[in-house]
């Protein structure tokens, strides 16, 4: 059973090699005079096993042409020339020598830089050499022949490896994607979290009296909702992750209507958050609504890391073409003992890439007061629009 297991994992591998050698081989083995043949086109053993090495000098290179194609090809033009010199029918050295020159250009980097100049080259010794049939056939024809083939695998191997870049480019893209998201969903109740174990650590520590641990169980009720909340939104994003790609998801992603919901995990978290909402909300589409609900969720976010105690104003402006949207904070309170946390740089290029992806705009801007803005602009698309 194990043998068979690895035949059939070798079929898997080799193939097309396996199937292109046989059709070689079974080519080659026509023109071998066997004794059975007619009078007059019957061979000795002897003649027969000449032919038979020819047979499998011209066709078993084929089966290493990926790793060593410069040898077979040079295997199948011995094999041609021998041929030509014999009087024998030309044809299955022909495509052995197609064969492996195809496999030159194919999987060989040397013949990929000089493929269009060999191909030239091929052309002009066969105008050079027609002087008779024989030469024709041992130098013109087959180098045509060669530098076609071996530019159609150049050919072949540029396709390939375009297709490998874009596969490639497809991956980091998708790679981007899900760090953006990650960082999207945790951050936020991450860095509420540690907000609020700092004001408990600050409440426990002021005060050893009843008034003073009341205010500490909420603050640490206030963090158990939080990473319950973050765990909810990890589960989704690799439930996501992991469903096939015709599965629907089974929560819907984050939209504009949940920015209530958002502004008051904000103020849980200790940013005094103000929302405002300028127009008629439009019919927008779900890339849209996600992109402007992670945009200010990302910057409610850095308010509380990077300005423990500011205050933010979160507008939202519904335009004729596009929803702009602004999160404006004031300065950080110096009286809050709270460490503002390290700035790790993701979150405001994962803003910027959003914004970006929709045709939209992205900005940050220091304002006077050492507060800080963030200003979006989300154009609607084809799929939305004002009512």
């Amino acid at each position: 059973m194990l043998g068979v297991a690895r035949l059939r994992a070798v079929a898997a591998r080799h193939g097309a090699d396996l199937l292109v050698t046989a059709v070689l081989w079974g080519w080659a083995l026509a023109d071998v005079p066997w004794p059975w043949r007619p009078p007059g086109h019957g061979g000795t053993p002897a003649a027969v096993c000449g032919f038979l090495v020819l047979a499998v000098v011209q066709s078993f290179p084929s089966l290493w042409r990926r790793r060593v194609p410069w040898t077979g090809l040079a295997l199948a033009g011995g094999a041609l020339t021998l041929r030509t010199v014999l009087d024998l029918n030309p044809a299955s050295g022909l495509a052995a020598v197609a064969v492996t020159a195809y496999a030159c250009g194919a999987y060989s980097d040397v013949a990929r830089r000089h493929a269009r100049p060999l191909l030239v080259a091929a052309v002009v010794a066969a105008a050079a050499t027609a002087a008779s049939y024989q030469v024709r056939m041992a130098t013109g024809v087959p180098g045509v022949l060669a530098g076609a083939a071996l530019v159609a695998g150049d050919a072949a191997a540029s396709r390939r490896s375009a297709a490998d870049m874009a596969a490639e480019a497809a991956r980091m893209a998708e790679r981007t994607r899900i760090a953006r998201e990650l960082h999207d969903v945790l951050a936020h109740q991450l860095s509420a979290i540690t907000v609020q174990a700092g004001a408990a650590r600050m409440t426990a520590t002021s005060s050893g009296t009843a008034s003073g641990r009341v205010p500490a169980a909420e603050t640490l009720s206030t963090i158990e909702g939080l990473a319950r909340e973050a765990l909810t939104e990890l589960g989704h994003l690799l439930g996501v992750l992991r469903r096939a790609p015709e599965e629907p998801a089974h929560r819907p992603a984050p939209t504009v209507a949940e920015m209530t919901s958002l502004v008051a995990t904000a103020r849980a978290a200790g940013v005094a958050t103000e929302l405002s909402v300028v127009g008629a909300a439009p019919v927008l589409s779900p890339g849209v609504e996600l992109a402007a609900y992670r945009i200010v969720q990302e910057a409610l976010t850095n308010v509380a890391k990077h300005a423990p105690g500011a205050t933010a104003a979160v507008v939202l402006r519904f335009g004729p073409d596009a929803l702009e949207l602004s999160v404006v904070n004031g300065p950080p309170v110096p009286a809050r003992s709270i460490r503002p946390l390290a700035a790790g740089g993701r979150g405001m290029l994962g803003m910027r890439e959003r914004a970006e992806l929709h045709g939209g705009s992205w900005s940050a801007t220091d304002l006077p007061d050492r507060g800080f803005a963030v200003r979006a602009q989300l154009p609607y698309g084809p799929s939305g629009g004002p009512p």
